[in-house]
């Protein structure tokens, strides 16, 4: 358990590195959407390598004759939440790219267990599942009030709304995604199989948009060799979490996953790595993480 529970922090913490990469090759080759493409082409090779190395099962074809359409739609789920992170951290910071989409995951998966969609055992709204709510949104509020980075000039009034709401429905794409691959993985009897069928959905969605919106490339201008990484970064954090959950179980995981996730867009923010802009941590940014981590668990362990 707490080698799970290592593991868990870790993947939690490359997620924001991930964001990071990601958002250096957009710039370095001048376009998002190709960047997400390559993000998500990497994630598939890699995953796919681990299927053939581990043996794992593929019933493509039983799964699709017996289950509903949107099993299949995890992928497209996580193409656009990966876009939107890397449209989001250079103008609003590595901690609030991982805290706004919080938000939205915990609010999503509250409407996904009050309707009962996507197949899950529908779940009345309790005491402390609507305490836990509304400590993760005042938590993601009070880390984001404030000074910006030093150097920026951050998106204000209606700007700033709209990127936040864009962070917000990211994270509800990101619960609808979990929810529909849980569901994948029970069905192929692989949760490895189902993180590779949706990084393939996700990467077959994203030639399509590129092929339609015809963003222009640049020459990879100083790009350096991890700029290309960061779609390993993602298939290390589905392994880790499918690996972990049936030894911690979901909802701890989910909770040890994101205090890894909060460290690392904090580390980053105050450290400006990996190109971030650099904005120092303070006790109100901390106090606001806090916040959101304990709400969190508020919602996934007694909610």
């Amino acid at each position: 358990m707490l080698i799970a529970a290592l593991l868990g922090v870790l993947v939690g913490a490359v997620i924001p590195v991930q964001t990071s990469i990601n958002t250096r090759l957009s710039r370095a080759i001048g376009a998002t959407l190709p960047a997400s493409l390559v993000s998500f082409a990497v994630g598939t090779a890699g995953l796919a390598a681990l299927v053939l190395l581990t043996r794992a099962p593929l019933p493509l074809a039983a799964t699709a004759a017996a289950q509903p359409w949107w099993i299949w739609v995890g992928g497209l789920c996580g193409a656009v939440f990966l876009t939107l992170n890397i449209v989001l951290m250079p103008r609003v910071g590595a901690s609030a790219t991982v805290l706004l989409p919080v938000v939205g995951q915990v609010v999503g998966g509250l409407v996904i267990d009050l309707t009962g969609a996507f197949g899950v055992t529908e779940r009345a709204l309790t005491v402390p599942r609507l305490t836990g709510t509304a400590l993760v949104v005042v938590g993601a509020v009070v880390v984001n009030l404030g000074r910006s980075a030093p150097g920026t000039r951050p998106p204000r009034g209606a700007a700033m709304a709209m990127l936040g709401l864009l962070g917000v429905i990211g994270g509800a794409l990101g619960a609808i995604q979990t929810t529909v691959n849980g569901r994948l993985g029970a069905v192929m009897a692989s949760p490895l199989s189902a993180a590779l069928v949706s990084f393939a959905v996700g990467t077959l969605c994203l030639v399509v948009v590129n092929l339609v919106s015809r963003q222009r490339v640049h020459r990879p201008a100083g790009a350096q060799w991890w700029t290309w990484t960061g779609g390993f970064l993602g298939a290390a954090f589905v392994t880790v979490n499918a690996l972990a959950a049936p030894v911690l179980g979901t909802s701890l995981t989910v909770s040890i996953v994101l205090l890894g996730q909060i460290v690392s867009g904090l580390v980053l923010d105050h450290q400006g790595f990996l190109g971030a802009a650099r904005r120092p941590v303070s006790a109100r940014r901390v106090l606001g993480a806090t916040l959101v981590l304990v709400g969190v668990a508020v919602v996934r362990l007694w909610g």
